[in-house]
């Protein structure tokens, strides 16, 4: 409801709860969906084939073409067309884009199946992924 442009006011009114009660809805929510995203980058991630950097600044015609180009050079089929690769980095990483173009820099992962899996750059160029596993080998 929330992304339909709602306030908290009117769901609370909708549902007969408070304002409050929405609140810690959505948030539990959010952090629901957040801790399903992560676990499924963690369960593929064995089966990531390749990574695609993608700067701020780059026009968003021109992402698809760089992915597909990228597993063309892999020899991976992508399970994807043009408008979901648009839909899901918009859906996927909020905020990501800015008047037509890449806001803050991405990372593209390419299963060996074909699905593509989109995460937000850090400042220093590296993913979260990458993070994690970086963390894991210093133990």
């Amino acid at each position: 409801m929330r992304r339909d442009g709602l306030e908290y006011s009117e769901i609370a009114k909708r549902l007969g709860t408070s304002v409050e009660n929405v609140f810690i809805i959505e948030k539990r929510a959010l952090k629901n969906i957040e801790v399903a995203r992560d676990t499924l980058r963690a369960a593929s991630h064995a089966g990531i084939i390749g990574r695609i950097k993608i700067e701020p600044g780059t026009k968003l015609v021109e992402i698809p073409a760089h992915i597909m180009t990228e597993a063309d050079r892999m020899n991976v089929k992508v399970m994807t067309n043009f408008t979901k690769i648009y839909d899901d980095i918009r859906y996927e990483l909020p905020g990501a884009i800015k008047d037509k173009e890449l806001a803050a820099g991405i990372v593209v992962y390419i299963m060996h199946d074909g699905t593509l899996f989109f995460l937000p750059s850090t400042s220093d160029g590296e993913d979260k992924v990458n993070q994690e596993d970086n963390d894991d080998n210093d133990e």
